[in-house]
């Protein structure tokens, strides 16, 4: 494998060619509910708000660069999860969406399970869209989740039927695909299976499968990585290389080591067998960071990962020093994932949630929220997402306000780190597109709602532009 090449430095905010602008931001969510009567039958379903969504993943097709699709968690409850999992596709570059479901995720489209959460997207290089998720029972203890699979030939407006990736069971978690970028039909969907025991020890997975059949069947799981008994493996992302290879890389608690660290793990042979993970980034500690009037902000610690067309691999994610100092981890390997370097973006203010992606041309974007315009005692928690590029694989950083302020208090869901876990960016030909949520002020309907975001070169007002 090689050694990870742990270099730890904070990168400088500077200009790197040029400001980015933000065009298209639109609420993608917003309109009537797909679901006026709720989901009749289903657990708890009183208890969903209508109106709630989070949790964004967004995709760009490479056969149609103008086709760009996103998802949400629909309806959301802090203790039974979601109505089901929204999926909305532009065929115009973002100027207009339209939304869709997947027929039998849930009971609110037919199937016979209570919830649907972790939605994900993914374009392979024949046009195949790809979804990946979860559908599963909450009314038993613990919820039988399973891994469910979709697919879309008409650029994300029409669903197959769910295909079973893995059965339902207690601890499946956090499933994301990835859809081959050559190989016509291939895909590839990562999870993990956790269930924390009080005490530990736990007995946790990251698992693999893989479609040929552009999402037709699946192969049974193949075993990613199983870490000791006091650990656990979470959010894992899936990266294709240029030359075949695939990358796992995923974030570990360890708790017998008493630090948090990300990991990416290799695979030869298209998911049949994974060679050992390796650390790619620094040590990051084990605690929670405290707003003196809100408590708890958000740390979910979900990475995102990126493939740039020179094969570069990177992956972001949170690194803040504490509840009033910001900073956003960058690891990159350039050797196929065998040696890394990271470094910190450092921003005046906590961030969090960061999400990476590459342009066509190479550009490296950020986006993420971070709280630099929060002031103590306003009764307001206001936070505004940002946008960063980089001409030069990350070695320095342009920044852009994207959107808000907003505050992160109006929305009802403190245990789902108010905006959910994870949100959407993809590289575009120029630019970058955006998926985010957003409480009120800008939510319209409901206590959230989905934006969407074009981010393009030119125009702007410079670095740090609302500083």
């Amino acid at each position: 494998m090689g050694s990870a090449l742990l270099l730890t430095a904070v990168l400088p905010v500077v200009a790197s060619a040029g400001p980015f602008k933000v065009k298209n931001l639109q609420a993608i969510s917003a309109g009537p509910s797909l679901f006026p009567a709720g989901c009749p039958g289903a657990f708890h379903d009183s208890e969903k708000p209508t109106g709630l969504e989070i949790e964004t993943a967004i995709t760009v097709n490479p056969a149609n660069p103008r086709n760009i699709v996103a998802t949400w968690k629909q309806d959301v409850s802090a203790v039974f999860n979601a109505r089901d999992d929204v999926v909305a596709s532009s065929l115009d570059g973002g100027k207009t969406w339209r939304r869709s479901t997947i027929p039998g995720l849930t009971r609110c489209t037919g199937g016979t399970s209570d919830t649907a959460s972790d939605p994900w997207v993914s374009a392979g290089g024949d046009g195949t869209v790809y979804f990946g998720g979860q559908s599963g029972l909450t009314s038993t203890d613990p919820p039988l989740i399973a891994i469910a699979a979709s697919h879309s030939v008409d650029g994300g407006r029409h669903w197959a039927a769910p295909a079973t990736v893995a059965p339902r069971l207690g601890g499946n978690e956090q499933p994301a695909v990835t859809g081959s970028p050559t190989l016509a039909g291939h895909a590839y969907m990562v999870w993990a299976n956790f269930l924390f025991t009080v005490p530990p020890p736990w007995a946790n997975t990251l698992s693999f499968s893989r479609t040929t059949d552009s999402g037709t069947t699946w192969s049974p799981p193949v075993l990613i990585d199983q870490p000791g008994p006091f650990a656990v493996d979470q959010a894992p992302r899936l990266l294709v290389l240029p030359d075949g290879t695939l990358l796992a890389l995923f974030a570990r608690t360890d708790l017998e080591a008493g630090f948090g660290a990300h990991y990416a793990a290799r695979s030869l042979d298209e998911g049949r067998t994974w060679l050992a993970p390796v650390q790619l980034g620094p040590h990051l500690p084990l605690t929670e960071f405290i707003h003196p009037e809100f408590g708890h902000l958000p740390q979910p610690h979900y990475p995102s990962a990126a493939v740039a067309p020179d094969g570069t691999a990177y992956i972001a994610f949170e690194n803040n020093s504490s509840a009033s100092s910001g900073g956003i981890g960058v690891a990159k390997s350039r050797d196929g994932g065998l040696t890394w370097s990271s470094s910190t973006l450092r921003v005046s203010g906590y961030a969090f949630e960061p999400a990476i992606a590459v342009s066509k041309h190479g550009i490296v974007g950020l986006i993420w929220y971070d709280l630099r315009n929060d002031r103590p005692g306003d009764a307001a928690l206001t936070a505004d997402v940002w946008f960063a590029h980089s001409h030069n694989r990350g070695s320095s950083w342009q920044q852009t306000h994207v959107a808000g302020p907003t505050d992160l208090q109006t929305s009802p869901l403190p245990v789902q780190n108010y905006v959910g876990e994870y949100q959407g960016l993809a590289g575009l030909r120029s630019g970058f597109a955006a998926a985010f949520t957003l409480p009120a002020p800008q939510a319209k309907d409901g206590p959230t709602d989905i934006f969407f975001a074009r981010i393009k070169p030119g125009g702007g007002h410079g670095k740090d532009n609302r500083r």
